[in-house]
């Protein structure tokens, strides 16, 4: 219980104040092709620069859930050097929010600004909320994450329970949106609420879930021994490479990986998760729902659900996406 109570005082008292990492994150061409192989991430501009060039951009483009390695850096350094009093596998992340400014691009270098917005405590858990901003070698924001961290500290929380944001504080910068005409195949005028994205599969192997902790630099066992079963079969797939996987099917529909502004997850861990045993493959299977649309902005939300025999893999999961303009979808029908 003495490492509950000190990360808890260590979490409240950075609540309304702002960290910037110490180290910047270089976005390298080789690893964006080891993360698009982890994440099964195929489409061309992953690859190849004149696929990049054919959407608009001049270096290979990240997967939309690349920041999530970035994150991570971040939120080690968070719990080593800040709040060091949690055990850092009793740490997770139950929400996410990706606000996609533009897509991370070969060639960047990175900085993360670190904004604590909340501390909460709840039955035996501490939920810190935190906002982490990607800004270019110029100093612009190009995306931000948001999320919860849940730390597990045993049966009896300390009894200070909650400490309000510092309105002192500036206000978080966001993500300006990227001038470019997006290079998707659908017309906004012909989505109706409720439409149903074609549906698909993949599957995963324990192999998988291991190449991608490997590339994501992360622990196979980061999920508070409470919310498993005692014995799982294999290894527990990460709840961002769900993610990741859920906007490979997404890009599957746009053509277009650099459509996607924004997504979000819940990440309920004692209910949703997947557990793949060594020797066999789990099928997973995407589908996708149109929430909104909006044909005068040209864009929409659409709701996405990945399931794995029956079994939820998201307590809930969203995109943005933005369409191409009308003209640029008479051309590329000639």
């Amino acid at each position: 219980m003495t490492h509950g109570i000190l990360g808890a005082d260590q979490a409240r008292a950075l609540v309304g104040h702002r960290y910037r990492c110490a180290r910047p994150f270089r976005v390298e061409r080789g690893r964006i092709r080891e993360f698009a192989r982890a994440v099964q991430a195929f489409h061309p501009a992953h690859w190849e620069e004149a696929a990049a060039a054919r959407l608009g951009f001049d270096a290979v483009i990240a997967p939309p859930a690349f920041a999530a390695l970035v994150w991570r850096q971040a939120r080690r350094e968070i719990l080593d050097e800040l709040i060091s009093g949690y055990r850092v596998d009793r740490v997770v992340h139950v929400d996410q929010t990706l606000d996609i400014g533009r897509p991370l691009l070969a060639g960047d270098e990175l900085t993360c600004d670190v904004f604590f917005e909340s501390f909460r405590q709840f039955r035996s858990f501490d939920v810190i909320t935190v906002t982490g901003v990607l800004s270019d070698r110029d100093g612009v924001p190009v995306q931000t994450i948001s999320t919860a961290l849940l730390a597990s500290v045993g049966p009896t929380p300390p009894a200070n329970t909650a400490q309000p944001d510092d309105p002192s504080v500036p206000g978080i910068p966001a993500a300006p949106r990227l001038h470019r005409l997006p290079r998707t195949r659908i017309e906004p005028d012909r989505l109706t609420e409720g439409a149903e994205l074609p549906r698909a599969r993949t599957t995963v192997t324990a192999r998988d879930i291991t190449d991608y902790a490997r590339v994501v630099g992360d622990s196979l066992d980061s999920l508070p021994g409470r919310a498993l079963p005692a014995d799982p079969p294999g290894p527990i797939a990460p709840g961002m490479l769900m993610l990741a996987l859920a906007t490979g099917y997404l890009t599957s529909w746009t053509h277009d990986p650099a459509a996607i502004t924004k997504l979000r997850a819940e990440f309920a861990h004692q209910v949703h998760y997947l557990a793949v045993p060594r020797t066999e493959v789990a099928e997973l299977e995407f589908r996708g729902r149109v929430l909104t649309v909006d044909p005068a902005a040209r864009t929409a939300t659409v709701a996405l659900d990945a399931r794995s025999q029956g079994r939820k893999l998201f307590g809930y999961a969203s995109a943005e996406v933005a369409f191409a303009p009308p003209f640029t979808l008479d051309s590329c029908a000639r």
